[in-house]
């Protein structure tokens, strides 16, 4: 059988035609390429996507394609490291080189080195996804003919619908030495050669340089593990996402705007500590750190790697560059292009405000709120400032010339921006006492910017909320969810508005923006807004949000990566931006975070998880577990249905609140403290199904419900 494929190979390569994938072997006990798998307790370790060290290799030749030139050799050589080679025999030129395209089976960043020898000049191009890798010579807009393999990385040349017309994204290598250049992103690797000459390749491998200062980048201190195969991928591919946007602060991207000048990664996060890593928003494009992309990575990594350091670098150089004013840029402004946005987002002040408390809500660090609080405060009087031009008292950014957004540009007065204002003004109260300060002017501007929310655009025909003001007559996810999430709708209120985005936005894919019906703005799907509807779903009960992360996440891994999630989603189901989209963008990893705060159950309830809570809402779900690290020490959890009710056991060093769905009798640690609908212990509750316990002491205890 193998020297018939052997052979069959060599008549392929002879012939000029492409070399069937060889896929990496499926095994029973790995889901990521098993047919079927079940997850088993305790046994989260085979969902890991992060590798076990900082070298990676391909797993399978993609193809060969001799084009022009000759492929001489089996192409699985390359694979090999066994002194076997496979030869890149030239052509005239690049557009007829042969192509020799390696599969990492997964996303992967770093340094590519080719070990072989030969007199050809050797070049890499990478890309994401098999549908951008520019393989013929029109693709993507004529990079096939210049940078074979590639995608675009560089804005400014090959962007959709713009002509490619010079080689900015292939890498020139010398064999058996690093890459000069990291590439931030990629699964496919092509090797091709830029005119005659030959090369022998019997080796190939990347240095992986995402999450550099995890020594071990599987070590992961939280994990997830759930009865539900898809939701454990989601988690974990989530999880990688982050990593795979983690780098040292040195290793930015300053946009180019030189004819010519490569992809690159060689630039400083303006205030970071260059030796500290960092959290881009992406790994192959943009390359900067964002305050509203950190907004969902900074979870994540508090609950996954606890990698507390590369948050903190990353939210203080985002910090230091305040202006004097109060406004907070958006972005690293870390180039020429970065630079000209400097006041473009004013939705991404209030992300920076959110990313604060969360810090301090996951770390307990005083010194650190300490060291940002006048910045926070300045930031708070430049957005009051903005509301106070409105005599209705709501935000809107057209006069300050901030209507930048996650997704679209509105300069009105949005029920999204001034949801995400009406929670910082609760999150600064909070602040303040924590400080031990009053924090009642913060709550009463909180409750006056909810009743103008509420009073000016929800609307009670629909029972939506509406996108603005200015544009009545749209409904947007962003504007509903958002209005959940923050308290800003009642129970009422939220649950119409969940209705109302089920009935109108859900569609093939998972939600989109806006419904297809309304003519004011065009639909897309975007994980973030996607994110924060499936958190204010499973935050009212609501487990319809599990099917939404199943829906549109589990959609985006059955894709190419396949192991990290996307920037954003047309409503085709291609990338928003083609070859240019960054398909591992932190600011889709959110089901990370809400399988393990909303599914799990487990919150902290006060800074640095001085106090907890695990609530898990458990759907159809029939069991889960994981470790939450916190300051304090590892929270272990772990829920199943009994077939007669649920059993939740939780380890953690704090005082905490437990919580379980009942109907009948409940048990602590083996006592009643629930019977006949009533209470039976002090600190006991029911409300909504559910039955709590509060002031759980610390150590282990076992909550039961029958």
């Amino acid at each position: 059988m193998r020297k018939s494929r052997a052979l069959a190979v060599a008549a392929l390569v002879a012939a000029g035609l492409a070399v069937p994938a060889v896929p990496a072997a499926a095994t029973g006990d790995d889901p990521w390429h098993a047919s079927s798998y079940t997850p088993h307790h305790g046994d989260w370790r085979p969902y890991v996507l992060a590798p076990s060290g900082h070298t990676v290799r391909p797993v399978s030749v993609l193809k060969t394609v001799a084009r022009q030139g000759r492929v001489e050799g089996d192409p699985r050589n390359a694979l090999k490291a066994d002194g076997r080679s496979v030869r890149l025999v030239g052509a005239a030129d690049r557009a007829g080189s042969p192509l020799l395209i390696l599969d990492f089976g997964k996303e992967v960043a770093g340094r590519v080195t080719v070990r072989g020898t030969g007199t050809g000049r050797l070049h890499a191009c990478f890309s994401e996804s098999r549908r951008y890798l520019a393989e013929d010579p029109a693709d993507n807009d004529g990079e096939g003919k210049i940078a074979p393999g590639c995608d675009t990385a560089n804005i400014w040349n090959g962007f959709p619908g713009v002509a490619y017309t010079e080689d900015t994204d292939s890498h020139e290598l010398t064999l058996n030495t690093p890459d000069r250049q990291v590439r931030g992103g990629f699964r496919y690797l092509t090797l091709f050669l830029d005119g005659p000459g030959q090369v022998d390749v019997d080796a190939v491998s990347a240095e992986f340089t995402a999450a550099p200062l995890q020594p071990r980048p599987d070590a992961y201190q939280g994990h997830f593990l759930s009865s539900d195969d898809l939701l454990n991928k989601i988690w974990y591919a989530g999880a990688y996402t982050v990593q795979i946007n983690t780098a040292l602060a040195d290793t930015a991207k300053s946009w180019p705007y030189t004819s010519g000048e490569q992809d690159h990664a060689d630039t400083a996060v303006p205030y970071a500590d260059p030796d500290q890593e960092v959290i881009y928003d992406g790994g192959k494009r943009d390359r900067i750190v964002w305050q509203g992309d950190l907004a969902v990575q900074a979870p994540v990594t508090y609950l996954t790697t606890h990698d507390v350091a590369a948050v903190d670098n990353s939210l203080s150089s985002l910090a230091a560059q305040q202006l004097p004013d109060g406004f907070m840029p958006a972005e690293s402004q870390a180039g020429q292009h970065n630079k000209d946005e400097l006041r473009t987002y004013g939705e991404y002040v209030t992300w920076f405000v959110n990313n604060m408390y969360e810090h301090w809500l996951y770390t307990g660090d005083r010194a650190y709120l300490d060291k940002w609080w006048p910045a926070l405060t300045r930031t708070m009087s430049w957005l009051e400032s903005v509301r106070a031009q409105d005599p209705q008292g709501l935000i809107a950014f057209g006069a300050v010339g901030s209507c930048g957004h996650y997704g679209y540009s509105d300069c009105g007065h949005e029920t999204y921006v001034n949801a995400l204002y009406a929670r910082n003004l609760t999150q600064m109260a909070e602040l303040a006492r924590a400080r031990g300060e009053s924090g009642a002017a913060y709550a009463d501007r909180a409750a006056a910017v909810r009743k103008a929310v509420n009073d000016q655009l929800w609307d009670e025909n629909a029972g939506a909320y509406r996108m603005s003001r200015e544009i009545p007559d749209a409904y947007p996810q962003d504007a509903n969810a958002t209005a959940v999430l923050t308290g800003v709708a009642d129970a009422t209120r939220a649950g119409r508005s969940l209705a109302y985005l089920r009935a109108h936005n859900w569609s093939s894919l998972g939600s989109l923006t806006v419904g297809t019906a309304n003519a004011s703005l065009s639909p897309f799907y975007a994980p973030l807004p996607s994110g924060f509807e499936a958190d204010a779903r499973l935050g009212t009960g609501d487990t319809s949000g599990l099917d939404l992360i199943k829906k549109f996440w589990g959609w985006q891994l059955a894709q190419d990566p396949g192991s990290t999630f996307w920037e954003h989603v047309q409503p085709d189901g291609t990338p928003n931006l083609k070859q240019f989209s960054s398909l591992a963008h932190g600011w889709a990893s959110a089901p990370t975070t809400i399988l393990t705060t909303r599914v799990l159950g487990v919150q902290p309830t006060a800074a640095g998880f001085a106090s907890y809570a695990v609530v898990p809402h458990t759907g159809d779900l029939k069991w889960a577990e994981g470790t939450v690290p916190t300051p304090k020490g590892n929270i272990t959890a772990s829920w199943r249905n009994t077939g007669h009710g649920f059993r939740l056991e939780v380890t953690a060093h704090a005082t905490g609140r437990l919580g379980l769905p009942a109907a009948g009798r409940v048990t602590l640690d083996g006592h009643v403290v629930w019977a006949d609908g009533r209470a039976t212990a002090k600190g006991v509750t029911g409300e909504g199904g559910y039955v709590y316990v509060d002031g759980v002491a610390p150590g282990h205890h076992t909550l039961e419900s029958r």
